[in-house]
């Protein structure tokens, strides 16, 4: 959301009947896209109980790499012609939290700048250096805390199983 029609358009894998396999980030982007692409995507699949899918997304957003906890998504990674971006939400009560709680910089002006659709803003986040995608990481990790501490019992290992 809020990205221009362009930006958009530079998804490195753009036709929707051509899944990328989930490794092809790692060859396809230049080196130091490459390792940050590696590392947020380490450390979500790290997350106790987040699972990856690489899914299509429709003519706008087209591939993308999809990591939910449960039935609820935790965030998207965006994989552009020399890049890598992420797409996450917040709630109304993630953003209590989030007032209460210590963000990196780089995290908490992509949730000032978020569009709000209903009970949620959506944010996004340029991976331009290995420092702003290890913020992410970490904003991702306590984002998943969160998720874990508002599921009701045993909803999680279900939905994930």
């Amino acid at each position: 959301m809020g990205r221009s029609s362009s930006y958009w358009k530079s998804n490195r894998y753009p036709q929707a009947g051509a899944e990328p396999e989930a490794r092809a980030p790692l060859k396809d982007l230049p080196a130091a896209a490459a390792g940050r692409f590696r590392l947020v995507r380490d450390g979500l699949k790290a997350i106790p109980g987040v699972v990856e899918h690489v899914k299509f997304l429709g003519p706008q957003w087209r591939w993308a790499w999809e990591y939910t906890l449960g039935n609820r998504k935790l965030c998207w990674m965006h994989v552009m012609e020399d890049g890598v971006s992420a797409t996450f939400t917040i709630s109304d009560g993630e953003e209590r939290r989030i007032r209460d709680s210590r963000m990196p910089a780089v995290v908490a002006q992509a949730i000032t700048d978020a569009q709000r659709t209903g009970p949620v803003r959506w944010c996004w986040l340029a991976f331009s250096d290995q420092r702003v995608a290890a913020a992410f990481l970490g904003f991702a990790k306590k984002k998943a805390e969160w998720m874990r501490a508002e599921a009701p019992p045993g909803s999680l290992r279900r939905a994930a199983g």
